[in-house]
């Protein structure tokens, strides 16, 4: 025999002998198929519940023996009940049992206890999802989902915004790959660009907190007043709960005390800064004794700076620790 053909030989001899045992085969698997139940169907809760009344009602229509074996035989082995929390499987080989042994009324019974089950299982399952409805709504109903909502028009509007932005600039720079040198430029002239908003930025803010920290000066009263007619009207004014200008009297009354002391000069004109500075730094020549006043003259302008200038509000809190100073400095409050 020549060697190509013996691949062939050896296929024709595996197809006959498949051909030759395919018909016995077919015969036993119509046979298995005859003897076992029928395949598991699949049901959702309420097709088991109409399946479970309709085997009950041909049991209670007294069926004969062939027809107790017919739906024996047509009883799948579990039913399989799809519901939306899971899948059960549930056998039927308790009334095939009954069926077997023709006790129609036996079988009716399991099939109702069955079926009472089944409703008892939903209802509980319907309470279930109710409760968990009802906390859900609860939880929503919290001051913290308060601003929760479906996107505005608005926002819808920002976002397509945006994304034609990012098309655009993806589109831009993306053509800027075929060109390195202009794309270099383009990177170098943004990267200027951000730096310069970066130190512009720094400068605006420096340049705010100086005019905060420098000082309008004072208007200068109408009327000289000693110190014990400032504290009476800072007084009068924290009487009626107004401690912005109650801070501000106070301020004063320790200045004009100052004044009287010959640690200042007497000119309205000058700021709380310089006369902060007349404490702090004596003048050459004159005596350093008035460092002691410096901790509550510092504590009085601070205070008046936040408060009057600054306008960051006053409460009771602040016109109290005004008096304090107010006693280091020699004024006495009673």
């Amino acid at each position: 025999m020549k060697p190509w053909l013996a691949p062939s030989i050896a296929g024709v001899s595996a197809l006959g002998l498949f051909l030759s045992l395919a018909p016995a085969a077919g015969a036993t698997a119509q046979a298995a198929t005859a003897d076992s139940p029928a395949a598991s169907p699949s049901y959702d809760r309420a097709s088991f519940s109409a399946e479970l009344d309709r085997i009950a009602h041909l049991l209670e229509a007294k069926p004969a023996k062939n027809e107790i074996a017919v739906l024996r035989d047509s009883l799948p082995r579990a039913w399989t009940v799809v519901t939306r929390e899971r899948t059960y499987s549930i056998s039927s080989e308790p009334l095939r049992n009954q069926l077997t042994a023709l006790s129609s009324e036996k079988a009716l019974i399991w099939v109702h206890r069955l079926s009472a089950e089944v409703q008892t299982q939903a209802a509980a399952d319907s309470k279930g999802i109710a409760a968990q409805r009802a906390e859900l709504d609860r939880i929503l109903a919290r001051s913290e989902f308060a601003s929760v909502r479906p996107p505005s028009a608005w926002t819808l509007f920002k976002r397509r915004l945006y994304l034609w932005l990012a098309r655009l600039l993806g589109r831009l720079f993306g053509g800027l790959v075929q060109y390195p040198i202009t794309g270099q430029i383009l990177f170098w002239c943004v990267i200027v660009v951000a730096v310069g908003c970066i130190a512009l930025w720094l400068f605006r803010f420096v340049t705010r907190r100086d005019q905060v920290e420098s000082l309008r000066p004072s208007v200068a009263p109408v009327v000289a007043r000693s110190w014990q007619e400032w504290l009476r009207a800072a007084r009068e004014a924290a009487s009626r709960s107004d401690f912005r200008e109650a801070v501000h009297r106070a301020y004063w009354a320790g200045i004009t005390r100052l004044e009287d002391a010959g640690i200042v000069p007497k000119d309205r004109t000058r700021t709380p800064r310089e006369y902060l500075h007349y404490v702090t730094e004596p003048q050459p020549g004159e005596l350093s004794s008035r460092l002691s006043y410096r901790e509550p003259v510092a504590a009085l302008t601070s205070r008046l700076e936040q408060v009057w200038y600054a306008n960051r509000g006053a409460r009771a809190e602040d016109f109290d620790e005004s008096l304090r100073h107010l006693e280091a400095l020699g004024c006495p409050l009673k």
